[in-house]
């Protein structure tokens, strides 16, 4: 019987060797988001043989995640199908990619009942064109980022090190301060993310940057290794005096030239929020990464 447990920073390292095996792009992948949102969707994982699965069962999210390694897959999931039914509940899953969702109707046919979110979507870009800004289709962003290297006289980019991640908090205290009035339970539970992330931030594998203009910390951000080839970008805060000149542009630019070693970059979804998605649409991704959930008809 499958044994599910609330994940801990330390099982950081089983968890990247599994999704390691696998191609797989998702930002649900990177164990910084299963940890760091591990109470908001009550999340929970467990080791089968070298698979990966996830068990969640909040009010924003139910089901279970794909198995995510190497192995007999269908043995992985009578597994979940067994457990579910000791569990007396019904036997659903999430975050199904478009690959998975078929290999679930070929492997079950007639069998679950399939249905997509759009605000689940990964926006997945290519390194090489956030960092380069290259042709038309960037030239509104290259403005954006040219306006904010005039309007300063002095900008750097520096990584987060345990020396100056005070600095990174105090970018998403005054960001917060700003939008506090809009506030809700995601907006909160970012914040204490935020938080935890930086106070973890060697263990659960982060990297990082602050943006400073003229000496003051003025923009954050924060990522981590899906696989060789993929990046996840969790957090990025510009404050709003910065944020107008361009600031958003400037900082997404510079750290992505930081991660050339990474073909891709994922920017993850958009929460249904329209400016959100205008924004991510507006830089060109190479990738949607849509998300699917099933549910059993039997």
């Amino acid at each position: 019987m499958l044994e599910f447990v609330p994940p801990r920073i330390e099982d950081c390292g089983w968890v990247e060797e599994l999704v390691s095996l696998t191609d797989g792009r998702g930002s649900d992948l990177a164990f910084g988001n299963i940890y760091l949102l591990r109470n908001k969707y009550d999340t929970k994982i467990c080791r089968y043989k070298n698979f990966l699965i996830r068990r969640y069962h909040g009010l924003w999210r139910t089901g279970y995640t794909f198995p995510v390694g190497e192995g007999n897959v269908r043995e992985a999931l009578e597994s979940i199908e067994e457990y579910a039914a000791a569990e007396k509940e019904a036997l659903c899953f999430t975050l199904l990619t478009k690959e998975q969702k078929e290999s679930l109707e070929e492997l079950y046919p007639g069998r679950f009942l399939f249905s997509s979110n759009a605000n689940d979507t990964d926006y997945v870009y290519r390194s090489q064109d956030l960092a380069e800004l290259a042709g038309r289709n960037y030239h509104k962003k290259k403005n954006h980022v040219l306006r904010f290297n005039r309007t300063y006289e002095s900008i750097e980019l520096r990584p987060i090190t345990r020396d100056n991640k005070e600095d990174a908090w105090t970018v998403e205290e005054r960001w917060h301060h700003a939008h506090q009035e809009n506030a809700n339970y995601s907006q909160m539970a970012e914040r204490n993310a935020i938080g935890e992330a930086l106070q973890n931030l060697e263990e659960l594998g982060f990297e990082g940057a602050v943006l400073y203009v003229e000496g003051r910390p003025a923009g954050m951000t924060i990522s981590s290794r899906i696989n060789k080839d993929v990046c996840d970008i969790h957090y990025e805060k510009v404050n709003d005096e910065y944020a107008v000149s361009g600031g958003y542009s400037a900082i997404n630019q510079m750290y992505a030239k930081r991660l050339t070693g990474y073909q891709w970059i994922n920017r993850e979804e958009d929460i249904g929020i329209d400016g959100l998605r205008k924004a991510k649409l507006s830089y060109h991704p190479q990738l949607l990464i849509e998300k699917y959930s099933a549910r059993s008809l039997v």
